[in-house]
């Protein structure tokens, strides 16, 4: 029985080339859209656009006594500072006050606020409070804790000069 001539070359060079699996597919590239079914996804698909979040309108939390009370807030308070004194009530209570008439007045119109306060007030988390304390934004102090304290006139300042949400 003669047998074939074995060439080495070309055995290395046809053992590189793609051929047929068993079961019969080829694992060329697709060549044709037909064809292109067998293999990966070659389209780009954006997903779906999603739905914007339902904002709820945010109502006033003013109700009409207090409207009422803001509206006649400066000609209370300055009746309450000029007209009245500490002489008769100081007769009643041993001692000095703590604070001066004009201290209690400043500091019932213009409470210091804690940072949760400040984010409620703002509609923010406290960590973009901090932010804003961080770039000079919104004014503050820090206590003998070192926590930071904020005035109602600072928050008010900050939100007529840069708004709910500043761009930075």
């Amino acid at each position: 029985m003669p047998t074939k001539e074995f060439d080495p070359l070309a055995y290395i060079e046809n053992a590189f080339e793609d051929k047929p699996k068993r079961n019969g597919k080829s694992t060329d590239t697709a060549k044709t859209p037909t064809q292109a079914n067998k293999f990966r996804k070659t389209k780009l698909s954006a997903p779906r656009p999603r739905k914007s979040a339902q904002v709820e309108e945010a109502h006033s939390v003013l109700d009409e006594d207090l409207k009422f009370i803001l509206e006649n807030l400066p000609k209370n308070i300055e009746f309450l500072g000029t007209f009245f004194t500490d002489s008769v009530t100081s007769k009643y209570y041993q001692g000095d006050f703590k604070e001066t008439r004009e201290d209690l007045i400043r500091r019932l119109l213009n409470p210091e606020l804690t940072l949760e306060e400040a984010s409620r007030l703002l509609g923010v988390c406290p960590a973009t409070v901090r932010r804003y304390t961080n770039r000079g934004w919104l004014t503050h102090h820090r206590t003998k804790g070192g926590q930071r304290r904020f005035r109602l006139s600072g928050i008010v300042k900050f939100v007529e000069e840069h708004g709910r949400l500043p761009e930075g």
